[in-house]
């Protein structure tokens, strides 16, 4: 895959026709919205925190950074709440531990239009088992953006995340199957999901989230990539 992005104004293509390789500003724009709000929540968590009171500081940040809403309620889950990371998860009462991990899902619409994605895990104290679930996501994350190209399926996509998490001891979480999911103007899931079964070719914005873990929690990391006719970028800081 390309290297990070720089915001550029493009229009997107109608489908059958090409597609540029920069994605539109106002896709960029709530994408680094997104990242941004998602990185300052997780920064801001502390021990003894619940994750309704997280939720509420979510909202806060979105709209510090000039958010005018969610087009899917943000996600905040903490120790066995990391086992779910989906839109129905009512934020509670459950609280972060001194050893512990959280998952943060952002999903801000920006005054342009634009909407993004993006989820961030946090993990606090030192727990070495907790530390290597991390890094395993990470590491898949990063090998499956390094194999997005051009013109490939979404299940040769999901193929690659298949074949990194075999070389681990944790299971896909996602209660749907799958990794991640298109994204377009306004709307979401319309060229449905980044899983075995689809076989639609990636075009225009996808939002990458592998989402692993075992019995005790999981851990997730997303970001979104622009699928162009000749070129793919990640939209990054």
């Amino acid at each position: 895959m390309s290297d990070r992005v720089n915001p550029a104004t493009t229009a997107s293509g109608a489908r059958g026709q090409a597609l540029p390789d920069d994605p539109p500003d106002e896709l960029v724009e709530a994408q680094l919205l997104a990242i941004r709000a998602a990185e300052a929540v997780t920064a801001s968590v502390r021990p003894g925190e619940s994750e309704a009171v997280v939720h509420a500081r979510a909202g806060e940040i979105l709209r510090d950074l000039g958010a005018t809403g969610v087009w899917s309620p943000t996600t905040v889950g903490f120790g066995a709440g990391t086992l779910s990371c989906f839109p129905t998860d009512t934020p509670g009462d459950r609280v972060l531990w001194n050893l512990d991990l959280g998952i943060i899902d952002v999903h801000p619409i920006t005054p342009s239009g634009g909407w993004g994605d993006c989820t961030r895990t946090l993990q606090h104290g030192a727990n070495p088992a907790q530390r290597a679930a991390l890094q395993a996501v990470e590491k898949i994350h990063s090998a499956v953006l390094a194999a997005a190209t051009p013109g490939m399926r979404a299940c040769d996509l999901f193929e690659v995340f298949r074949q990194e998490l075999a070389k681990t001891s944790y299971v896909l979480l996602d209660r749907l199957g799958n990794i991640g999911h298109s994204l377009g103007a306004g709307t979401s899931y319309d060229d449905g999901y980044l899983d075995e079964w689809n076989t639609t070719v990636l075009r225009g914005a996808w939002a990458v989230e592998p989402f692993i873990g075992n019995h005790l929690y999981g851990v997730k990391r997303e970001d979104v990539i622009w699928f162009g006719s000749t070129n793919c970028h990640l939209i990054s800081l």
